[in-house]
């Protein structure tokens, strides 16, 4: 099976497997397709800017910074949602839209990581993040990164 994207972009089942664990029972394991596309597209370079790992790195136990750093990951989740192309599109709404979840349910305890693990709404969240859909849309997410933006 062969996409094609408006953009020129395509994504073939050319594939390596990639294993993913949710933090229960059960692993997935995704092909993470093969992508072509523009190195220099907006959506690259919005990816390059940031270094996602270090967003949310040692606020834990301020609930002033979680909730700015959070901002900022959705932010730049919805601008990212913006700008991807066709091939990965739907992956990366997919990611903003837990990441705008998990901000709400954050904001409403505080920004507190502790208040919401022994809420009510913890059970949901873990859910929605355990989801095999979102890890597979990390796999592919990663796969364009490195594959296209060379990141």
């Amino acid at each position: 099976m062969l996409a094609s994207c408006s953009d020129g972009q395509t994504a073939d089942d050319e594939a390596v497997a990639i294993t993913t664990t949710t933090g229960v029972d059960d692993a997935t394991t995704t092909s993470a397709p093969t992508f072509t596309g523009d190195a220099d597209s907006l959506f690259c370079n919005l990816l390059g800017d940031v270094d996602l790992a270090t967003v949310l790195s040692g606020v834990e136990g301020d609930p002033t910074a979680v909730a700015s750093s959070f901002q900022q990951l959705v932010d730049l989740l919805v601008r990212a949602a913006e700008l991807a192309p066709d091939a990965v599109r739907a992956d990366v709404a997919l990611v903003a839209d837990g990441m705008v979840s998990l901000d709400s349910a954050l904001a409403a305890v505080g920004y507190d990581f502790d208040v919401l693990a022994a809420s009510r709404s913890s059970g949901a969240v873990i859910e929605a993040v355990n989801d095999p859909a979102f890890a597979d849309a990390g796999v592919r997410l990663a796969a364009y990164r490195t594959q296209v933006c060379n990141l």
